[in-house]
């Protein structure tokens, strides 16, 4: 794995933010870049805005706090010019960014709310009621209820045409036109559950098409390939699947890791999980050969990130971020140490690193460049440096 002397060890973040009087469990960044938002225990949310300037002032500023739910903050998407948030008190709320007024609230789940994505001018969402929902962005008003599900909806995504991803880039015509506008034939939506299977859902007519059924625990996280073709699962059984979406017919098996995933992000041509295990892999799409295990964590690895086809971002519930060379798997860097008992949440916004723990503060780490050249092996995909003879492909039957 390379030297120690290499790694480099940063202990103490640039900045600590306070003023959650809760844990963090959620952090999402806007897509303009420019704003963080934190979801805590404190039933609030704050926003902050990325303040880019010399050693002593750069960092973020909070710049709004976001009070309206009852219970704690489980989750948070930035959409269009709006934050969606969940929450355990059941509901979803939609905040205007400039004022910091709730606009809509949509009621219906009767548990918390896990997940929610959003397409055009609809938000989707999962609960611990055993059910997804699709409103209307707009009025709040329900489009759908998806039920069939007999555990908690723990992951949802979507596919299908997604017009206004950004507001500001939108016309008051192409605004009304999307707005009046129904769902195309081939927009889905897929629900991960507890009770081991993965749902697609006629977006619609609000029916099941299609159940995803092989594992043997409960599903973590789901995922679509870029195109729509291929569902990814991960669950409790230690294992990643891959489904084709239009037949729901299995088509690999990721195995190799000790205990649950709990994580996986696509890039490219790679998969990339973390378990419980304590370790993070990197896996071949097209063919589930296992290319390289990170391990290093004496917890969870509870976040992934793939960064440009160069890193992988393993984030640990020991309270530390590793940054491998994904080429490689050289340790270049990890933030923390041992006085940084979890990490909750983890986003990257700028040029800075943000993990958050039990204690509602956010740490802010100054992501240090590091040069990889001269550690450099062919890559991945080819070649021995692959762990094929450590890998154990399982090929579904089709």
């Amino acid at each position: 794995m390379g030297g120690t002397s290499s790694i480099l060890k940063c202990t103490t973040p640039l900045q600590a933010c306070e003023g959650h009087t809760g844990g963090v469990n959620c952090l999402a960044v806007s897509t303009d870049g420019n704003l963080l938002a934190s979801g805590s225990d404190d039933c609030t949310i704050r926003l902050w805005k990325l303040i880019q300037g010399d050693q002593t002032t750069k960092g973020l500023r909070c710049d709004q706090i976001l009070a309206g739910h009852t219970n704690y903050v489980t989750v948070l998407v930035f959409h269009q010019c709006y934050l969606i948030s969940g929450s355990a008190d059941r509901t979803l709320k939609k905040w205007n960014l400039q004022s910091g007024q709730c606009y809509v609230t949509f009621k219906l789940h009767e548990d918390i709310v896990n997940t929610i994505t959003c397409a055009n001018n609809y938000v989707f969402s999962g609960s611990n009621d055993r059910t997804a929902t699709c409103w209307n962005l707009e009025t709040g008003d329900l489009v759908h209820q998806f039920t069939g599900h007999t555990h908690p909806v723990t992951a949802i995504a979507y596919f299908g045409t997604n017009k206004m991803d950004n507001c500001g880039s939108q016309d008051a015509d192409s605004v009304a036109t999307v707005l009046s506008s129904r769902f195309g034939p081939r927009e889905c939506v897929y629900t991960g559950s507890a009770d081991r299977t993965a749902k697609a859902w006629s977006v619609r007519s609000g029916k099941c098409t299609l159940t995803f059924k092989g594992h043997n625990g409960a599903l973590t996280q789901i995922k679509l390939d870029r195109d729509g073709k291929l569902l990814y699962t991960a669950s409790l059984d230690g294992t990643v699947r891959s489904w084709h979406t239009e037949t729901a017919k299995p088509q690999y098996v990721f195995e190799g890791h000790k205990s649950a995933v709990v994580t996986m992000d696509l890039h490219d041509k790679m998969l990339c999980t973390g378990s419980t295990d304590g370790t993070a892999k990197t896996w071949l799409l097209s063919t589930a050969v296992l290319v390289r295990t990170y391990p290093g964590a004496k917890r969870t690895v509870n976040v992934v990130r793939m960064k440009d086809n160069d890193y992988v971002v393993a984030v640990s519930e020991d309270g530390h971020v590793r940054w491998f060379d994904e080429r490689t798997g050289i340790l270049c860097a990890i933030y923390g140490d041992k006085t940084f008992q979890c990490c909750n949440a983890f986003e990257m916004i700028g040029e800075f690193l943000v993990t958050t723990a039990n204690d509602g503060v956010l740490y802010v780490w100054e992501r240090k460049s590091v040069d990889l050249k001269e550690n450099r092996l062919p890559d991945a995909s080819a070649g021995d440096s692959t762990e094929k003879h450590q890998s154990h492909i399982q090929l579904a039957e089709m």
